[in-house]
């Protein structure tokens, strides 16, 4: 697709014909987009998409990357040394708890689909919008507190950078009930005392004579043909093999008892090909069953949008997208899932990864008042700062050899002003863009939505 014309032209007040021409490259984007999807999954997006500004934003990080490709803004604070692993998707919701494999509940960047080597201002920029736009469904909030929301973010992310810088405690910090604030620790608490895997099992599972298998009654689960299952079932030993954390590979554990379509999951990947496979777990016992998320990968937003010379040297770099996306995934986390691997099927690679029993995203409905959003956009700041840091040498250095937080701190040190002031500049402008858009959107897609 081509670049954008005129991008922020709503904004800076120029001819109705340029706005026209934004509301078409729009229109036109979103149909190429989803034009592979089914018109049944198509039109459930379209619909969880309507639902606001927010959901929006989400399910159209193509129009993020079409819109910021290459942008000049990101010579100020770059060098050839801050390429970091992006998550490639940032918004609030792209946060999550779930229990790392120790079995704590940790909260962190969640869902590496997009994921990508690229300059670490992408993540930043992208996150500094979606705080407006959840500030702004919030309501009540000044452009003047909408501004210390967004300082606060990008200002920790900063001061988390320099506290890293040069000693690696980014791979031994995680965040967690205890070491968090504000709302965020309460609810880091709620989710390891109200949850369990069986629970979560019984949520997605029958149980009957000690065995399990998956409730095909839920909306969300249905039947795979023999054909699929087969295949599965014989990759599991080849999946086995792409496994890089603690847990070893054996036949009994790994044994597989059921597999079901998912359905209706996510908004940006709304109608892609997962499956959840259910495998026997560590004993023989029904309560300590494991479930797998097998999800198809193709190739990262961003690849599309950031030129010929970035696609040469990821096509070098991945055998897959489904490797690549298990490679992010431990460059990005700490410790997080021993089950994260990947396999091939119906021609397609399938990132693997394990349905976590704590597996929550925190309700940003609740951010009413200032300090709440002042809190966790804090958080939020730091978790992906501790992220970017992590996925630099200290985590593999075969990507990236150098220290991605020494060199970030060496350009922003003493400029801490002028790197908020760009952040809050561009999360503004692009607000009233995704709102502008939104409304664009609503007035030509969704119908018949419940």
């Amino acid at each position: 697709m081509k670049k954008f014309v005129a991008v922020f032209g709503l904004m800076l007040g120029l001819s109705a014909t340029v706005q026209a021409d934004r509301a078409t490259d729009v229109i036109n984007a979103i149909q190429q987009w989803n034009a592979p999807l089914s018109s049944v999954d198509r039109q459930g997006k379209y619909c969880r998409m309507a639902e606001s500004a927010f959901t929006f934003y989400r399910g159209s990080n193509h129009l993020f990357w079409q819109d910021f490709s290459n942008d000049p803004r990101l010579n100020q604070f770059s060098s050839s040394r801050t390429v970091a692993w992006l998550q490639g998707d940032l918004h609030a919701n792209n946060y999550g708890a779930f229990d790392d494999d120790k079995g704590t509940v940790v909260y962190e960047l969640n869902d590496f689909d997009e994921s990508v080597l690229a300059n670490y201002q992408y993540d930043i920029w992208r996150m500094a919008a979606s705080i407006l736009l959840i500030a702004r469904e919030n309501g009540g909030f000044s452009n003047g507190d909408q501004e210390i929301f967004v300082d606060a973010f990008t200002e920790n992310y900063l001061d988390t950078i320099a506290d890293v810088r040069g000693n690696s405690s980014e791979t031994s910090i995680t965040l967690n009930a205890s070491n968090t604030y504000g709302l965020l620790d309460d609810f880091l608490r709620d989710v390891e005392q109200s949850q369990s895997r069986v629970k979560m099992l019984d949520q997605w599972t029958n149980l009957s004579s000690s065995s399990r298998i998956f409730d095909l009654t839920d909306e969300r689960l249905s039947s795979v043909s023999s054909t699929t299952r087969n295949a599965i079932i014989n990759q599991m030993s080849h999946y086995g093999n792409t496994l890089s954390g603690a847990l070893s590979y054996n036949t009994s554990y790994f044994r597989v008892k059921d597999i079901a379509q998912r359905k209706l999951a996510g908004i940006g990947s709304f109608g892609t090909p997962r499956f959840y496979v259910l495998i026997e777990g560590p004993t023989n016992s029904a309560s300590d069953d494991r479930i797998l998320d097998v999800k198809l990968q193709q190739s990262p937003t961003p690849y599309r949008f950031l030129g010929t010379s970035f696609q040469s040297q990821y096509n070098s770099q991945f055998i897959n997208h489904a490797s690549r996306h298990a490679i992010a995934f431990n460059a990005l986390t700490r410790r997080t899932d021993d089950h994260v691997g990947w396999m091939s099927f119906n021609g397609g690679t399938y990132s693997v990864r394990e349905r976590t029993a704590f597996r929550e995203t925190f309700d940003t409905s609740d951010l009413t008042s200032q300090t709440r959003m002042i809190n966790l956009a804090e958080q939020w700041g730091a978790a992906l700062a501790y992220a970017h840091a992590r996925s630099d040498r200290d985590g593999n250095a075969n990507f990236i050899n150098y220290s991605f937080d020494t060199e970030v701190d060496n350009l922003t040190d003493g400029s801490h002003s002028e790197f908020r002031a760009l952040v809050r500049s561009i999360a503004f402008n692009y607000a009233e863009l995704v709102a502008s858009d939104y409304a664009t959107f609503l007035s030509v897609f969704p119908s018949n939505c419940n």
